[in-house]
């Protein structure tokens, strides 16, 4: 391997924020070079190999490098788009106290190879051409869901989507033209009570 390529990528991971999935893909250089240099800093602690070309930088303690969740692993994998589904979306947005045993991630078009701990469902494509956030498909999923997957009132729904709104974490515009594309009644009659009572 030649050095320049090592170093290249051992700078790169030194300035990868705490955090952090990694894969060959990010660096320059010969892919099975990177690769074997990745394998040498996942050796000596510094990432976490997660699987075939994907690491992780996570925070460091006395017993070693904290390891990703699952369902960060999901949301990876599953790229722009995706997002909680079920109770994981409901207890993403904290309107509910129950913890699934196994996350729920949709993911817009084909699903990832499995994740240990996480069930992939499939949804339309125009999530990705969108590029929901995580917070915009959760909403979307418990507004088809509910009030199935909640513990939390409607007025509580509508304070967390207008902090979300406010935060910029939901992009009314955005979850709107997903909305359209959705052919189940009770997530556009959702919508349109949360835009009217909201005002967006």
């Amino acid at each position: 391997m030649k050095e320049s390529v090592a170093s290249s990528v051992r700078a790169k991971v030194a300035r990868k924020a705490v955090r952090s999935f990694l894969t060959p893909a990010d660096f320059s250089g010969s892919p099975r070079a990177v690769e074997v240099e990745l394998s040498r800093i996942a050796a000596k602690g510094d990432l976490t190999h997660i699987r075939k070309g994907l690491y992780w930088k996570g925070p460091r303690t006395r017993l070693g490098m904290t390891p990703p969740r699952p369902m960060s692993v999901a949301l990876y994998l599953a790229g722009p788009g995706s997002g909680p589904a079920g109770f994981t979306a409901a207890a993403a947005l904290g309107l509910t106290t129950q913890v699934p045993a196994t996350a729920e991630i949709a993911v817009p078009s084909r699903v990832p190879s499995p994740v240990p701990g996480v069930r992939f469902t499939s949804r339309h494509s125009s999530r990705r051409e969108l590029r929901l956030t995580a917070e915009e498909v959760a909403l979307v999923e418990v507004l088809k869901d509910w009030p199935v997957t909640v513990e939390a009132s409607w007025r509580e729904l509508a304070k967390k989507t207008s902090e979300l709104v406010e935060s910029g974490s939901i992009r009314p515009e955005r979850v709107t033209r997903d909305v359209e594309a959705e052919h189940r009644p009770a997530i556009r009659e959702g919508w349109d009570r949360l835009r009217l009572e909201l005002e967006l």
